[in-house]
């Protein structure tokens, strides 16, 4: 069976989509650990959100309470002074009297003004505030939890390829069977010495027996005897792989 010409390819191939499983399978893992988290820190901002809610709602109701204290306190001192006026009954007490009654209400409208600043403007603003915080600490905590890795384009696996180990096999059969020729002597006639190559291989001149067409070339038994590898044995005929040797073999013209 020939040899796979991309067995190369495909282990490097297969080694990338290992490779890629493993980061992608750790990435998510790293991705599902940030969600953990960022649902319990989702969780740990919206309790931080209602307590600062419920503190700013307090803080109105406390204000109200200190407003309704100080009514309390401008009416007692009111009718305290107006009991005292009354036991003094001098020609001034109903001046007091009044002086009194309106310091008392201008006093206690800048209570109910502030009452209603408190549970109007700044509550509002507080729990604006609030909201705010919440949605950058929110953002934040998203933004620390980053996205699902993707698993990307996929890996391709290049195809096995025998039939191209086997082509260059038969190319260099090819090419060997096309540089060689036969040049056993027994198959040879007319033979006629005419030089030597600089390796030391006799160049004769030739036909083949029952072809008057005329050849130059070396020796098939000459030849074996100088390089063994340059001579191979085809169906019982010694043939000269003249690509071996600086013989060239030639028709004469």
């Amino acid at each position: 069976m020939c040899a796979d010409a991309n067995a190369a390819s495909r282990h490097a191939a297969k080694q990338r989509w290992l490779d890629k499983n493993f980061k992608y399978r750790s990435e998510g893992t790293k991705y599902h650990n940030r969600e953990v988290k960022g649902i319990i820190g989702n969780q740990r901002i919206a309790r931080g959100y209602s307590r600062a809610t419920s503190d700013s709602v307090m803080k109105a109701y406390t204000k109200l309470g200190e407003s309704f204290k100080q009514t309390e306190n401008l009416y007692k001192k009111f009718y305290s002074n107006k009991a005292r006026g009354k036991a003094l009954e001098g020609g001034r007490s109903r001046v007091a009297g009044r002086s009194n009654l309106l310091a008392m209400l201008q006093a206690k409208g800048k209570l109910e003004n502030a009452v209603s600043n408190e549970f109007g403007r700044n509550l509002a603003t507080r729990l604006q505030g609030n909201k705010r915080m919440a949605m950058n600490l929110r953002a934040k905590n998203r933004a620390n939890v980053g996205y699902l890795p993707e698993y990307g384009a996929p890996v391709l696996m290049p195809p096995s390829d025998r039939f191209s180990t086997f082509l260059n096999f038969a190319l260099q059969v090819g090419g060997i069977a096309a540089s060689m020729s036969g040049s056993d002597i027994k198959i040879k006639e007319n033979i006629e010495y005419v030089g030597s190559s600089p390796q030391g291989h006799n160049i004769w001149e030739f036909n083949y027996q029952g072809d008057s067409t005329r050849y130059r070339g070396a020796m098939a038994q000459e030849v074996a005897k100088l390089n063994p590898d340059a001579v191979h044995v085809i169906d019982d005929v010694l043939h000269v792989d003249y690509s071996k040797i600086d013989v060239d073999m030639v028709e004469v013209t």
